[in-house]
């Protein structure tokens, strides 16, 4: 009698499964359907961009061989369609684009706009380009324009920054304004992250400055003693001899 009842139960869970299958089995061929075919997408997109890549490489070094060959007019050609493209090279097509445009006919126009199609404060690529935008405009910039444009790179801790900082400096000395360029000097010699080929001209633009007013140099000494610096050397102050002090050495 227990088997009857078995297979009854089997038979209407048979049925039951049946009516389901047939009322939503198109959903499950849906679904089948859709991983299927966003994996067949997504194999077909990275195939794609894979190629882009690869295209988009073999364009930039071709660029590149035509302007170590100095055909400069072909290889700003090739750079700039490569600048203006969504490529991940694009950034790099500008700067190169910048240089076939100096070396090609000494156009510092038509460079700083190149360098400004990559130019940014947020990626490395796009602060170098910044920064040599800027190096290229300086001529015709005040300082405060130079620093506007900038966009606080100056203010930034790091090589680009420091290095942001030393073309400010170099525009303030140029416009006469020694105080500002002797403390911007001053500053590079001791910031974190300033490559050490910029604290070497710093030191060298603070020896060739003229003399601090009596009233700056006395701030400056306060402020180097303040912080265990030779006011004149900019070396750390020796601690006086112990057998040199008052009091018990001990």
């Amino acid at each position: 009698m227990a088997d009857i009842f078995e297979e009854v139960e089997e038979g209407l869970r048979q049925d039951r499964a049946e009516r389901l299958w047939k009322k939503y089995g198109i959903f499950a061929y849906i679904a089948a359907a859709l991983l299927i075919g966003g994996v067949a997408l997504y194999e077909f997109i990275d195939h794609r961009q894979s190629q882009s890549v690869e295209a988009s490489a073999e364009q930039f070094e071709t660029a590149r061989d035509t302007l170590d060959d100095q055909d400069f007019q072909q290889a700003a050609t090739a750079f700039e369609t490569l600048s203006d493209s969504d490529a991940r090279i694009a950034p790099v097509a500008a700067n190169y684009l910048a240089e076939a445009r100096l070396k090609g006919n000494a156009d510092r126009t038509a460079a700083v706009a190149a360098l400004e199609k990559a130019a940014n404060t947020e990626t490395p690529i796009g602060k170098l380009s910044l920064l040599k935008a800027a190096y290229l405009k300086s001529e015709t910039m005040s300082r405060s324009e130079l620093e506007t444009y900038l966009g606080g790179l100056a203010d930034e801790e790091s090589q680009f920054g420091a290095l942001a900082l030393e073309l400010v400096a170099a525009k303030a000395a140029e416009e006469e304004d020694y105080a500002y360029a002797r403390e911007a000097f001053n500053d590079l010699r001791f910031l974190a992250n300033v490559p050490q080929g910029v604290q070497q001209r710093a030191r060298i633009a603070l020896d060739t400055l003229p003399a601090a007013e009596p009233s700056e140099a006395a701030d400056s000494d306060t402020a180097s003693q303040a912080g265990g610096e030779d006011a004149e050397t900019g070396t750390p102050a020796e601690a006086p001899d112990a057998s040199q002090t008052d009091g018990d050495p001990t």
